[in-house]
């Protein structure tokens, strides 16, 4: 609760609390087997190269007023970077827009790496 505290401070007063979660990669993994699940990367192409959690999609935060149309309402979107300060930049975005449900991916690909989960390249 302690980690969610600072996070719910920070987002109450602008009444988003309810419109993302903070999810781990555990959580993550876990939704892959789900066919509804979406996963948008925002790092850069030449970050999603190197590797990425099976199945996501590579838009990257600079094209985000090209791409932000396209995130589907229909299916629950996970929202990854490396760390996550630029997927959190993303969903900020995405809620300015008018987006709910979202879910921010605690620790992005370095901590999905640390838990050895697989990756496409």
């Amino acid at each position: 609760m302690r980690r969610w505290a600072g996070l719910l401070l920070l987002v109450a007063p602008l009444g988003w609390a309810q419109s993302f979660r903070l999810v781990s990669v555990d959580d993550l993994y876990r939704a892959l087997s789900d066919p509804k699940t979406f996963v948008i990367d925002v790092r850069t192409p030449q970050e999603f190269a190197q590797g990425h959690v099976p199945g996501a999609v590579n838009w990257p935060l600079q094209e985000i007023d090209r791409w932000w149309s396209r995130v589907p309402k229909n299916r629950v979107v996970y929202i990854k970077c490396n760390t996550q300060n630029r997927s959190r930049l993303a969903v900020q975005y995405l809620l300015g827009k008018g987006y709910t449900g979202l879910n921010l991916v605690q620790g992005g690909i370095q901590a999905w790496l640390a838990r050895r989960y697989p990756v496409e390249r």
